[in-house]
Formats: structure tokens, sequence, C-alpha cells
């Protein structure tokens, strides 16, 4: 049975057409700029939403006229389960899919526009996580989250429990999401700090460039890569 308003457990805040505001924690219809959000063109355009949780940008992006929206989440490593994105689903008569899946091991087709917002930083590997979203886009990728500004590529590790949330594991410089973007073709396009250590990256498709890293990955969280399948057993 599904869950009324008054029930569900919210993570975005999402105006509804009544007047009534989602009584999420994140109050992403407010500070849509922090994720360069507003600055897409969505009109015609493939949309795959990694991380969608309430489906706010999902839903978003159908209302500005992406012609296909794919939400992609897992809630078995989140609270909160589908309840608010179903709310939504049916309140806004949206055609947006939900699917049941993992950044390390993504859709095979194509999305003109790529969104990772709020997710890298949670991540056992950061850079396959990435790989995989340049790999998956046409023309666009968009990153939110824990970042800071430096030129060199680097990658650092959180104190845990850092701001109070264990599953805060991995910051990343600017100049490693650059470089990153770079080796797969892509160029930035803009940048937003909005805290000392938060921001947002837009990436455009500059030349399409396969994955450049060949050794294999064993991602811990949450499932199997991508491009880089384990060995059936073990190698010394």
């Amino acid at each position: 049975m599904k869950k009324t308003f008054e029930q569900i457990r919210w993570w975005h805040q999402v105006p509804l057409g009544d007047g009534r505001i989602t009584p999420g924690m994140s109050k992403v219809y407010q500070v849509e700029d922090h994720y360069l959000f507003n600055e897409i063109d969505f009109k015609d355009k493939s949309v795959l939403d990694i991380g969608a949780w309430d489906g706010y940008f999902s839903f978003s992006a159908e209302k500005r006229g992406a012609k296909r929206v794919l939400a992609l989440d897992n809630p078995d490593f989140r609270w909160g389960g589908t309840d608010g994105f179903d709310f939504l689903h049916d309140y806004f008569k949206s055609s947006v899919e939900w699917r049941k899946g993992s950044v390390y091991q993504l859709p095979e087709e194509m999305f003109d526009i790529v969104l990772c917002y709020g997710l890298l930083y949670h991540l056992s590997d950061p850079l396959l996580a990435m790989i995989n979203c340049f790999q998956s886009a046409n023309e666009l990728v968009l990153f939110e989250g824990a970042m800071f500004e430096n030129e060199r590529p680097l990658m650092t590790l959180f104190e845990p429990p850092y701001l109070k949330d264990p599953t805060n594991v991995f910051n990343v410089s600017t100049g490693f999401m650059i470089m990153v973007g770079r080796l797969n073709g892509f160029k930035l396009l803009k940048h937003v700090q909005t805290a000392k250590e938060r921001g947002s990256m837009m990436f455009q498709v500059e030349e399409k460039k396969p994955c450049p890293f060949k050794a294999t990955v064993f991602p811990f969280w949450p499932s199997v890569g991508k491009l880089h399948q384990p060995p059936a057993k073990p190698t010394v």
C-alpha cells in the first residue's frame, strides 16, 4: 500500500501545485544554481539522473522539456525507499522511469545529459563512478558534492564520521575532476564552489574517448563495475 503525503519520510523539498511543499531535509528547489541545474537546456534531451532519491531533478527535467528521463537509485543503501518518488510520480502524472541500479553498473544505453548529484563522496571508488558517467553521456555531465579547489589531481580520505555521517568517504580536487573529464573527452564548461569543500561542475563533450584506464577495479559498494568485471577467482 502506498504511503500518504504525511507518512512519507522525504529527502527533497518539492513544491506541489496545490501550495504544499514536501517536508524534506534538502531544499533543492531553492538552490538550483548550486547544482548548475538552471543552466541546462533539457528540451528534447534524454536524461539519466543517478541517485535520484525522491526525484526532484528527474521530474524537473521532465517539466522542462526532456523527452526521456531515467531515475536510477538503490534504496537498499539509504533510508526512505521509493515512497517519495512514487507519490510524486503519481501526483505529477509523470512519464519518468524509475530503475533500481548503481553508478557502477549503468544502463547500456547512452543519454544526452547525465546528472550525478550528491553521490561521489559516498562511494568507495569515485574514479570508476566518474568514468561511467562520462562514458554514458553524449553531451553533458554534471557533478555536485564534496570537492575542493586545487589544480592538482588529488583525492583525500575523510576522517570518519565526517560531518557525523559515516557514508562520507572521499573528497576530490577540482583538478582531479577536470583531469578525469579530459581523459574521457570532456571539457569543463562551468564550475561553482558553494562552500570550501562543496561545489558543482558541468562538463561538455569535446571529443568522446574510450575509457582511459585498463586496471582491474574491485568496487566495494554497491555493485560490480560497468566497465571492468572482476575475474571469477582472485589472482595473486
